[in-house]
């Protein structure tokens, strides 16, 4: 109003900025108290203090650091006891002496790093001084917690990050990955480079698909010309996705089937070298022998191992927990490799959570990586692939049951049977191995929801084509023991009601599912359960036809995982699909 004061106007727009500061309205908050402070005739009465601290707040929010250090510096010089102000330029000032991309110089890091150490240590002087200070048992644990923070930040980080690496985005892909000229770490002791064989060999086949050109010596040491390695990589690679697109393993999908291919990553394709390949196998395509020829002058052993296992000292600083990376196996998994890389170099071994969240959300490197360290028996096999597999989290969901609740990635049929082979290749009694697998196929949440009738009430239709063909059932009794009638009266109307809904392949995959919770053989096409002797395809032997007319209606979809299917990228697709180490 116009008979106001400057001070009741600057009042008022001090609770309109607060107002905006409540909606997270950052930019509006500073531009109305800034307008007050405008106003007032005396910047450092009580209210323009509160006014310009205010202002202080949001810039922190906003990440302006070097206007809170300037904005906070002239309220101290007013008010140098201000406790709040002291914390709030030592925020600015770390920030300052820690932030990657800042353009900042090593002195000029360690000059912030000391500034900040020493408003801290002003505040935490002020407090002991006034034990009647507000809050002040808070503060003194928030500053102590802030020094320790600093203590971290030792003269070798300020040194990595001032010199090659400051301003820059880390790149993707193997090459650039190594022209960067990161700091290795060492060999970690909990993932020894003899557990990381195949991961080793899988960067080196990735790294073959992107190097243009490669000189290759003899043993003698005579220089044998320049050879380009990237259509034999190519060819490789192509090989080893075709072996695990084909039946039983059914892990990658064939050419021309139209479904969604996952990107072709290093622990993942160590997955399928270290599991599904055999010993035999992996010789008669000359693995070990073209990844000696092709790379070995361009990446060591040691780089290889380091790519892999993301073993970088900048990347370890980018993927700081303090920088809000994630604190277990259970938050990375799902998606962020050097997070899940670092948290098992600091002992972590939540590894049963981090195969819930990957198969949730169809991470299929993620999901590699768990099960590989478990293959390998990490702290000495103490969990197991089983165990690991089984354990439930708080609603009685174990990594099966999250595979089938992942309807969004178009991955849950690859999830449940990576989870599946794994078992299967950590058990060499074949009865065991029986067991084991039914186990894990089977077993109930806490609302006696099996993983299968969970695909089934989602229309998943993914997770129910998997689990056809590996054999799960609505519900196992020799598993979860007898259902209740309350039980079986759940599922039978949970299954109907799908059935009326669905459409007719997802009616041929329950009618699969219903005879297959009957310990009964099925067609692979209609799902039936004739009663004379089932056709047995000709090519794998593996797929079950009622007759012919079946068999017929069902090679549209069974040739691109039988014995005949092929991966046959093209230099294009790989360029897409592969999916290099990332920092």
């Amino acid at each position: 109003m116009s008979g106001d004061t400057a001070e009741q106007a600057a009042l008022r727009l001090k609770e309109r900025g607060n107002a905006a500061y409540r909606e997270h309205e950052y930019g509006q908050a500073v531009a109305l108290w800034n307008s007050g402070l405008d106003i007032l005739d005396d910047k450092n009465s009580p209210l323009g203090i509160a006014l310009r601290s205010n202002v202080t707040v949001c810039l922190l929010k906003m990440g302006q650091h070097e206007d809170v250090n300037r904005g906070c510096t002239s309220i101290l010089e007013v008010d140098p006891d201000n406790v709040k102000i002291l914390a709030r330029r030592s925020a600015a000032r770390e920030n300052l002496a820690t932030a990657r991309g800042s353009g900042a110089s090593y002195d000029e890091r360690k000059m912030y790093h000391s500034l900040a150490e020493g408003d801290l240590l002003h505040c935490m002087e002020i407090l002991i001084r006034d034990a009647s200070y507000p809050n002040r048992e808070r503060l003194m644990k928030e500053c102590e917690e802030s020094l320790e923070r600093l203590k971290r930040w030792d003269d070798a980080y300020y040194t990595r990050i001032s010199e090659n690496h400051d301003g820059k985005p880390m790149e993707s892909g193997l090459m650039a990955y190594l022209a960067q000229r990161l700091t290795p770490l060492p060999e970690h002791p909990r993932i020894p480079m003899s557990s990381m064989r195949y991961e080793m060999l899988a960067v080196r086949i990735l790294a073959s698909m992107e190097v243009k050109r490669a000189v290759y010596r003899s043993a003698d040491g005579e220089d044998s010309g320049t050879i380009d390695f990237r259509e034999e990589g190519r060819q490789l690679l192509n090989k080893i996705l075709t072996t695990v697109a084909q039946v039983p393993f059914c892990l990658f999908p064939a050419t021309g089937s139209g479904k969604r291919s996952p990107p072709i990553t290093v622990h993942l394709l160590a997955f399928y070298m270290r599991a599904v390949l055999s010993e035999k196998a992996r010789a008669e395509f000359g693995i070990e022998d073209f990844c000696q020829r092709a790379t070995s002058l361009i990446v060591s052993d040691e780089e290889a191992y380091a790519i892999a296992t993301h073993g970088y000292r900048e990347v370890e600083d980018m993927h700081n927990p303090m920088h809000g990376h994630g604190k277990s196996l259970g938050q990375s998994a799902k998606g962020c490799m050097p997070c899940t890389c670092r948290l098992t170099r600091e002992g972590k071994d939540d590894f049963g959570a981090g195969l819930q969240q990957a198969c949730h959300f169809g991470c299929a490197e993620g999901v590699a990586f768990c099960l590989n360290r478990l293959i390998e028996q990490i702290d000495g096999g103490r969990l197991t692939v089983v165990k690991a597999i089984l354990e439930k989290d708080q609603a009685g969901c174990n990594a099966m049951m999250h595979a089938a609740n992942d309807k969004e990635s178009g991955l849950a049929g690859l999830s449940i049977r990576m989870l599946i082979q794994a078992v299967a290749f950590v058990t060499p009694d074949a009865e065991a191995k029986e067991k084991n697998v039914r186990l894990v196929l089977n077993t109930a949440d806490n609302h006696d929801f099996s993983p299968a009738l969970a695909s089934v009430t989602l229309m998943n239709e993914s997770a129910m084509d998997a689990f056809v063909r590996v054999g799960a059932r609505l519900w196992d009794a020799k598993v979860n023991g007898s259902i209740s009638q309350q039980g079986k009266t759940m599922v039978d109307m949970s299954v109907e009601a799908v059935e009326q809904m669905g459409t007719p392949q997802v009616k041929c995959l329950i009618r699969a599912l219903k005879t297959t919770s009957e310990d009964r053989e099925c067609c692979s096409y209609c799902g039936n359960s004739p009663e004379g002797k089932l056709l047995n395809c000709g090519r794998c032997v593996l797929a079950k036809y009622c007759n012919r007319d079946c068999q017929k209606k069902g090679y549209k979809r069974h040739k691109f995982v039988c014995t005949t299917a092929k991966v046959d990228g093209d230099a294009s697709f790989y360029a897409t699909n592969i999916s290099a180490p990332r920092p």
